[in-house]
């Protein structure tokens, strides 16, 4: 957790875990080198006994000769208070080991904590991954040095030591959840059924997060190989995904999620199950909304994205230039169109285009002798008579039958001469655009997603 001359923040509250840790800190400070910083935070949730709370945490920086930074900060009355106050104390984390350059930030949780947060998971539902709880070090910087420890050895100490702290009224409230837990549920189920219960829970914790060290290899590895980044969100290959396990699906799923929502706060097994049911559904297109979060199936592809991503935005049209390449809109691709003579098998360099897989057309230059071209998206009733065939095609239609996913469709390329459509992404140039044996000149469309 530490090594010699870290820079370390303590969160210190005032109750008898956090000003145990910063007195055990403390006395590891000479022989670690260790240069601390007491970290508060008033959330003015109980008036003048808050303000006391954070008097007492000042003085007992003083008698240390630690510096102290305190931070105000009132969660709003409405909604989870006890969230939102966890949103509100990580934040000042992040900010001030930004601003001080500290290795990590001390918490006080106990071994008690653990067992407590396990237990309340395990309710809620939570699969493996929250029952892994609280790390001794966590991605963040935040260590827990007390983890292994119990409440109550945590309060001996103190007492042999003669520390003293302040009491919480608050935490005996029995109108929270997590109270309830600590102040009935655990005690009785410890009597009924195990006095080790505490211990037990906190192992199962220790286990749970060493299968989790596990399984972030594996879950990375497969998520980048089935995932790609789009400007909607995170795209998945399904035909690959179905054939896994379900528990290395429900993992890479999660994954998923957090990269597209940043958090997977809110987010349990059924929301989880919910995305991997529509991934599986035997409809063309299936689509499921979880909180924060939009999930679209079509053909073998998923979409997550934040809700809104998908709504219409203004499309595009505008004139092109003859050997100009052109950034279409909403990740619509890159399109240039030259021109060359028929039998002209020049490589045109296209941004590394032998990188890539290139939609390649010709035009017949005369057939568009009196007009010019422009670009733009696909719209409801676009048709294309394409070469070889005798009527004209919906390119909706084609969409279905050469699988084009639902999201890629609104900001389809197409090209056109005035009202006529010359030519459509994928699927070709218009016949009546087509080259002859007679054209002179050709024009050759290059296009890349």
């Amino acid at each position: 957790m530490l090594s010699e001359d870290d820079c370390l923040g303590i969160a210190v509250s005032g109750g008898a875990d956090s000003v145990v840790l910063l007195h055990i800190l403390h006395a590891l400070s000479g022989a670690l080198s260790l240069q601390l910083t007491v970290l508060h935070i008033n959330h003015k949730l109980r008036g003048a006994d808050s303000d006391a709370d954070e008097e007492f945490v000042r003085r007992l920086a003083e008698f240390y000769n630690i510096p102290i930074l305190v931070q105000h900060g009132s969660p709003p009355r409405t909604g989870n208070l006890e969230q939102e106050a966890r949103r509100i104390r990580q934040a000042f984390f992040r900010q001030v080991r930004q601003d001080c350059n500290l290795r990590g930030i001390a918490l006080g949780h106990t071994q008690t904590d653990q067992a407590e947060t396990v237990l309340f998971r395990l309710l809620r539902g939570s699969g493996p991954t929250g029952l892994a709880a609280m790390p001794f070090v966590s991605k963040d910087g935040l260590i827990r040095p007390l983890l292994t420890t119990s409440r109550e050895e945590v309060r001996e100490f103190a007492e042999q030591n003669q520390i003293t702290w302040r009491d919480d009224p608050s935490n005996h409230d029995l109108r929270f959840a997590r109270n309830r837990l600590r102040l009935k549920t655990i005690p009785e189920l410890a009597r009924d059924f195990n006095p080790s219960l505490r211990s037990v829970l906190a192992g199962t914790a220790n286990i749970a997060c060493e299968e989790e060290n596990y399984w972030h290899r594996v879950v990375e590895r497969t998520f980048r190989q089935l995932s790609q980044r789009t400007y909607l969100g995170i795209t998945i290959e399904l035909k690959t995904f179905k054939k896994l396990h379900l528990a290395l699906r429900r993992r890479v799923m999660r994954r998923a999620i957090k990269e597209v929502r940043g958090t997977l706060q809110s987010v349990d097994l059924s929301h989880v199950d919910s995305i991997l049911s529509v991934s599986e559904s035997l409809h063309g297109h299936d689509r499921v909304i979880i909180p924060g979060l939009d999930a679209l199936r079509s053909f073998d592809h998923l979409l997550l994205c934040r809700p809104g991503a998908l709504q219409g935005r203004p499309g595009y049209n505008f004139d092109i230039q003859l050997g100009t390449t052109y950034q279409l809109p909403f990740g619509g691709g890159e399109l240039k169109i030259i021109r060359t003579e028929p039998d002209d098998k020049n490589c045109v360099n296209f941004k590394n285009e032998q990188d890539f897989l290139i939609d390649e057309a010709h035009l017949s230059s005369e057939a568009l002798a009196t007009v010019g071209l422009q670009v733009r998206n696909w719209e409801p009733g676009d048709r294309l008579l394409r070469v070889g065939h005798t009527t004209a095609e919906k390119v909706k239609t084609l969409f279905q039958d050469y699988k084009v996913l639902l999201w890629e469709r609104r900001y389809w390329p197409v090209v056109v001469a005035g009202s006529e459509i010359v030519w459509v992404r994928r699927f070709g140039v218009a016949a009546n655009f087509s080259v002859s044996d007679e054209s002179r000149w050709v024009l050759r469309i290059l296009y890349r997603p």
